[in-house]
């Protein structure tokens, strides 16, 4: 008996609104990754203040990751995600309306960005579940394959852009670019006609004990996994050099690299990271296949250990940006894989609770530690230096992928469910 093969995801209607959704707002959020960074350069001068810009997006994480995943598990998710692109929009729209009547302050950049990094967290405890309800798991790696190529195409694109409208127009002028992207996803995750959720006991009336116990239960998968937990462990690590390193951009094109603050090479390094991921996306599903997300991290966190080693001795622009896309396709290409994995061993009903747990640990704790740490760094001993820093704590994130769990582990995904 032959199977019929399944229709093409971009003949697939829901998932081509969901994958609309993600671009649109990648457009956005692409041009503020860029200009809020050097809104706060701007304003500042300092390494420190501006690196710890990225600790609103991964302190986000930490206050309300978890949460983010018990809803999305207990709740209608379409509905947090408009819910969430809602307030992304407003807080957004708040930086350019205190901008335009001249009364825009450092603690109101901190605070909106704090409000818009939340919001996305809940956003993506939905989204995490959302798209195994609308593809099915056998079909995740080619899915999130075109959403993260998408992605990447537009993340190389936009910041070199934006680099370039800033030196015509303000920062904060540039985000109502990443207002309009909010209210399109909104308004496409609603046209979404699949239920993003599967069927729930709706017997017990939600309260605060049974939330509660629903984070139990997921932190207690996830605590008791065999394998997700260990990565757990080395996404923390991952996480905290990647998050690090994005973190000093800003400081590195201007004091390493003399590129200043705009300007189309300025871009680039914006752009530089989302080639990789772009790059990372078309070989993604076939490696992780042939290898397994577990032995990826195994061979891939050495080799950019070193490289990140390599970049913290570079001060010419064109080796460095080489080094660095490089570094972006390995981390890319490992972390891409890792989540697929996760959306594939974890049941569905605790998706987005497991999930979030993970992204919790990892951008809510080792990001944060990771971008804070480096700023300080930065700002007392120099970027090279805290760039050595980036690198060690890579180098603990590949130290962690040979414990014994990790070697043991079967070379791909098995799960229960499929389809």
């Amino acid at each position: 008996m032959t199977q019929t093969a399944a229709p093409s995801l971009w003949r697939h209607g829901d998932f081509l609104r969901y994958w609309a959704s993600r671009a649109v707002t990648m457009i956005g959020s692409s041009v503020t990754a860029v200009a809020l960074p050097v809104l706060i350069y701007q304003l500042t001068g300092s390494p420190a203040l501006t690196s710890a810009l990225m600790a609103t997006s991964t302190l986000s994480m930490a206050f309300f990751g978890l949460a983010g995943g018990v809803l999305g598990d207990r709740f209608d998710r379409r509905r947090i995600m408009i819910a969430a692109d809602l307030v992304s929009a407003s807080a957004i729209a708040s930086l350019v309306i205190a901008h335009v009547a001249g009364v825009l302050t450092l603690p109101h950049v901190y605070a909106a960005a704090f409000a818009s990094a939340s919001a996305a967290v809940l956003f993506d405890g939905s989204s995490a579940g959302a798209l195994p309800s609308l593809v099915g798991r056998l079909r995740l790696p080619d899915a999130n394959a075109r959403i993260w190529g998408t992605q990447g195409v537009l993340e190389v694109a936009m910041p070199a852009a934006a680099g370039l409208a800033l030196a015509i127009w303000s920062p904060a002028t540039l985000l109502v670019v990443d207002v309009l992207s909010f209210l399109g996803s909104l308004l496409l995750v609603r046209a979404i006609r699949t239920a993003l959720n599967g069927v729930r006991d709706r017997a017990a009336p939600v309260t605060p004990t049974v939330l509660w116990a629903d984070l139990r239960e997921g932190l207690h998968f996830l605590r008791r996994h065999p394998t997700l937990w260990p990565l757990a462990m080395v996404a923390f690590f991952g996480a905290g050099s990647a998050a690090a390193l994005l973190g000093l951009i800003v400081p590195w094109a201007d004091r390493v690299l003399g590129v200043g603050t705009s300007g189309w090479r300025f871009g680039l390094l914006f752009g530089g990271w989302a080639a990789g991921a772009f790059a990372a996306s078309l070989v993604m599903p076939r490696l992780s296949r042939r290898f397994g997300a577990i032995r990826l991290a195994q061979v891939l966190f050495p080799v950019m250990t070193v490289l990140l080693g390599v970049l913290s001795r570079l001060d010419r622009y064109g080796p460095a940006l080489a080094v660095y896309v490089t570094y972006a396709v390995l981390h890319v290409l490992v972390i891409s894989a890792t989540v697929t994995y996760r959306m594939q061993v974890i049941p569905e009903q605790l998706l987005s609770r497991v999930s979030t747990a993970s992204r919790t640990i990892s951008w809510g704790g080792g990001a944060t530690l990771g971008v804070l740490l480096s700023g300080q760094v930065a700002s007392r001993a120099g970027v090279p230096t805290a760039l050595v820093v980036v690198a060690l704590a890579n180098g603990c994130a590949a130290l962690l992928t040979w414990v014994p769990a990790l070697r043991r582990a079967a070379p791909t995904a098995s799960h229960a469910e499929c389809g």
